[in-house]
């Protein structure tokens, strides 16, 4: 963790003059460097003022040890701060700003020359150690200092920091890579595989756990932001930058006004470079751009503030008037500049970084003046590039879904799935990775049929117009292609607690008075609507394949949830056969059914209550699979060292207790002492909750029974409950009446209350003894743990990527760990910024880092690839030709208006 904690401050410091927007102002460090430089008498009061502005930052986003370390930290990397660093002596305004730049450049190529290399042309992580030369003298004892297996965190928290376009392009400057060619096949995927996994892979991964939502790069993100007309209105893209919430850590929240000042400096360097002028920036402006010359160049140079929006709209138009582009060209304008790269297959700004850096290489001892101008609009640019890549790209400083949620809503919003080009985008991203066989995308279900069966059209569609142009399918159809399955999720919704059940038995149409009422009655709507659409449409069972519950896992009880999947999974809702168009007879698919648990918890105990309900009352069996599972594999001791003291709702404590009350009384293995003390425990909480209400005639028994009676469904519980209760004005020793507290705002206040809770020894004892029951039942019942290296990382309860819970509930070491089948994936890929060999990566890294040899690595994921392709959702009993076939049936059926929703 330690280490974890230095690469991430040793990362922010590095890149701290252009990784975000708060050193906007590049004169504000011209100015400092060049006081220093000349040692004059205003050069501690500017440092002075630098660092008050540069501490809080740190602060925020990392944990230093001290600020002397962070002080030594940026003597290190950024040494013109504190003393004459640069050669020469009486240096100019203009000479220091143009060293600066130099020096932003050289600290860029250092990092790309240690982590990055090409194999089997594609750009690959160096995963090898890193041979010191005369180029890495500045940094040579920083790279001295750091393992190979530190080098993989490093490349990770690196992604999670900047886009990684800017490496790549450095190291195709530094490999003198400039020819258009060199770039084709290049999105942004840096292979971290070494050969030997490479070897493993190859057979073919399956992605099992991935929400369409997220399911593409933040370069398609900007590229779009990029290319987007201005219009803040109509277009998706617009009201998706109108409405951006900025974090809490941004530094600026004038989103709107960047990202069109971006769009302009773009267009003019990619303009500028492309017309081999000999002139400086401004002055070719002044030539090419004739109206309003001095209020353009004031939008391009003045780095002090932003115009307004309707200024940088009114000037972007007419720059695009004026500059020879052809908006309508391809998804980027770009290829419409650099002609040359029209027919390569790359992002927009792959060719743009390209051309950038094939510019700075060419122009070496060229006039100053307009290098400075150029570098000066370049680095303006960057630093709008970074800032907005850190409001959607998280990073560990926060844990849990909370945070997480507001990083997967600015990713996210950008992109609607009523664009068609979305899911042509998003798939064509996805099937960029050489080892993808399977892929499973996670989709909500709209409110309405005719929007689930449309979103499932285009989806279908897209990905038949790839397999045609990519894979030329209509030519070769026993061609290799990966193949595509739906999985429906349920999103977790949180209720309020203003309820009274008996205004429900009044009027049963008021739902909204039950706790989660209504909210379930939504949840049994879309279930049967998917089902029914499964049934009715054919070939749709084969790609609609399973079922999720999803999001914020503390906002929905399991409770709430087990009887919409208990529905689900009832044989008597599926036709075993059906026909198609041509009369052909079908089998049925059945639904597979995956959960997410275990993943955000507030007391461990919670997390693996959630994954054994998950279990036994929405009725899991073998093949179905957890979503995360953290819980599962974060060591007891450790876990308990860092929460002695935990804060949770007293109703969720007390479903805690119950829970291991039930689980001890079907095994005599426990402790009497451990047992007696939670027998103490469930009546002191229950009595907390109930009050005058409590007797000591009300049983765990019966508390237990209430438990378990809350997992039917919520309008039959509450029916049944009010006529056996009795006199309905109290709780009796009835354990009708006592559910019925559940549904009453009163007691729901008292459930809801905020409680401390100790993590005492006995508490201790009892965690270790649930998390080991529940990993022996999730292995014995042959049910897939879907881990995601990097979202559980950032998310979850996990310090490193080496501590993944992966490796506590499938050991390669550990012979005594019950073997559990596991499902490596992304989960969000743009949140995270990673892809699925990369994940497969980190944790054969972890593997060796551990000690592991590496042919017994390679033999672990060797096995845990197979397990992840034996367990997706999708089958693969069919050839191509019939799949293929069965696609063409769908497509054709879902636009036939025959197979539309029943009246």
């Amino acid at each position: 963790m330690k280490m974890f904690n230095k690469m991430q401050i040793t990362l922010h410091i590095a890149f701290f003059p252009f990784k975000d927007l708060l050193f906007n102002r590049n004169d504000e460090l011209v100015e400092l460097v060049w006081h220093v430089h000349h040692r004059t008498k205003q050069n501690s009061s500017l440092l002075k003022a630098f660092l008050n502005r540069l501490y809080p930052s740190l602060m925020s986003r990392c944990t230093p040890s001290s600020l002397d370390e962070v002080n030594l930290l940026l003597e290190k990397f950024h040494p013109y701060l504190f003393q004459n660093y640069f050669s020469k002596e009486d240096l100019t305004v203009q000479e220091v700003e143009f060293y600066l730049y130099e020096y932003y450049f050289l600290l860029v190529n250092q990092f790309t020359r240690v982590l990055l290399s090409h194999r089997d042309g594609e750009v690959v992580f160096k995963y090898w150690k890193h041979e010191i030369g005369k180029k890495d003298e500045p940094f040579a004892d920083v790279w001295q200092a750091y393992s190979e297996f530190d080098k993989v965190h490093m490349f990770s928290l690196l992604s999670r920091l900047l886009p990684l376009d800017l490496f790549v392009a450095s190291y195709y400057a530094s490999n003198n890579l400039f020819e258009p060619l060199d770039l084709d096949g290049l999105y942004q995927h840096i292979n971290l595989v070494d050969a030997p996994l490479h070897d493993v892979l190859k057979s073919g991964v399956a992605e099992n756990h991935m929400h369409a939502s997220a399911a593409f790069t933040f370069t398609m993100l900007w590229q779009t932001c990029m290319n987007f007309n201005g219009d803040f209105t109509r277009s998706p893209i617009g009201n998706y930058l109108k409405n951006f919430r900025v974090s809490f850590s941004c530094n600026s929240s004038e989103v709107k006004e960047y990202i069109l000042t971006a769009q302009l400096l773009r267009y003019l360097l990619a303009g500028y470079i492309a017309s081999n002028s000999r002139l400086s920036l401004s002055k070719w402006v002044k030539d090419n751009l004739r109206s309003n010359d001095n209020d353009l160049l004031n939008l391009v140079f003045n780095d002090s503030t932003f115009s307004s929006v309707e200024k940088l709209k009114s000037t972007l138009e007419k720059v695009k008037k004026e500059l020879p582009i052809d908006l309508n060209l391809g998804i980027d304008w770009i290829t419409s500049i650099f002609k040359d790269y029209r027919y390569i297959h790359t992002y927009g700004e792959n060719i743009f970084l390209h051309q950038v850096m094939k510019y700075k290489q060419e122009c070496i001892g060229k006039e100053l003046e307009n290098l400075n101008e150029f570098q000066h609009v370049f680095f303006r640019y960057l630093r709008i590039k970074n800032e907005f890549y850190q409001e959607v790209n998280q990073s560990n400083s926060v844990k849990g879904l909370d945070f997480f949620r507001s990083y997967f809503d600015r990713a996210t919003s950008g992109f609607s799935s009523q664009d068609d080009q979305y899911f042509l985008e998003m798939l064509r991203n996805l099937f960029q990775n050489q080892y993808l066989k399977k892929v499973e995308l996670r989709l909500s279900i709209a409110n309405r049929e005719s929007t689930n069966r449309l979103n499932i059209l285009k989806v279908l569609q897209a990905y038949k117009r790839i397999l045609i142009e990519d894979y030329q399918v209509d030519r070769n159809k026993e061609i290799f292609f990966p193949r595509v399955g739906l999985v429906y999720h349920f999103i977790k919704q949180k209720d309020n607690i203003d309820k009274d059940w008996k205004q429900f038995v009044e009027n049963p149409s008021q739902l909204e008075y039950l706790h989660y009422g209504r909210i379930q009655e939504e949840y049994f709507k879309k279930i049967n609507m998917i089902l029914q659409l499964r049934n009715r449409v054919p070939y749709l069972s084969n790609f609609v394949v399973g079922l999720d519950a999803a999001s914020l896992e503390n906002n929905t009880p399991v409770q709430v949830l087990s009887p919409v999947f208990e529905k689900a999974r009832n044989s008597d809702q599926d036709r075993m056969r059906t026909l198609d168009q041509n009369g052909r007879k079908i089998k049925q698919q059945s639904l597979f059914f995956t959960f997410h648990a275990g993943e955000d918890y507030r007391h461990l105990n919670s997390g693996l209550r959630r994954i054994d309900e998950v279990i036994d009352y929405c009725k899991f069996h073998s093949g179905d699979r957890i979503g995360h599972g953290i819980a599962l594999g974060v060591p007891v001791e450790s876990w308990v060292h860092e929460n002695e003291q935990v804060i949770l709702p007293q109703g969720e404590y007390l479903d805690n207790l119950l829970w291991i009350w039930g689980v001890y009384t079907r095994t005599s293995n426990y402790n009497f002492r451990t047992f007696s003390y939670l027998q103490h425990k469930i009546y002191e909480t229950a009595q907390n909750i109930l009050k005058d209400a409590f007797s000591y005639g009300i049983s765990i028994e019966m508390l237990y029974q209430v438990y378990q009676s809350r997992f039917k469904p919520i309008t039959e519980l509450v029916e049944t409950s009010s006529k056996e209760a009795g006199d309905t004005q109290r709780v009796s020793q009835n354990i009708h009446s006592l559910a019925l507290i559940f549904h009453d705002r009163t007691y729901l206040e008292r459930l809801m209350t905020p409680i401390f809770v100790r993590t005492t020894e006995i508490e201790k004892e009892m965690t270790l003894d649930m998390q080991q029951y529940v990993k022996q039942k999730v292995a014995l019942n042959g049910i897939v743990i879907e881990v995601n290296p990097s979202s559980n990382f950032v998310i979850g309860d996990i310090k490193s990527l080496y501590e993944n819970q992966f490796f506590q509930i499938n050991d390669p070491i550990e012979n005594s760990v019950s073997d559990t089948l596991i499902s490596i994936n992304t989960d969000d890929p743009i949140v995270f910024n990673t892809n699925i060999s990369n994940e497969f990566a980190y944790l054969y890294y972890g593997m060796l880092y551990r000690g592991v040899s590496r042919s017994e690595a390679l033999s672990w994921i060797e096995n845990i690839r197979k397990s992840g392709m034996d367990t997706s959702f999708i089958r693969d009993d069919v050839s191509n030709y019939e799949y293929l076939r069965q696609l063409d049936c769908l497509i054709d059926a879902l636009g036939n208006p025959y197979y539309c929703e029943e009246s």
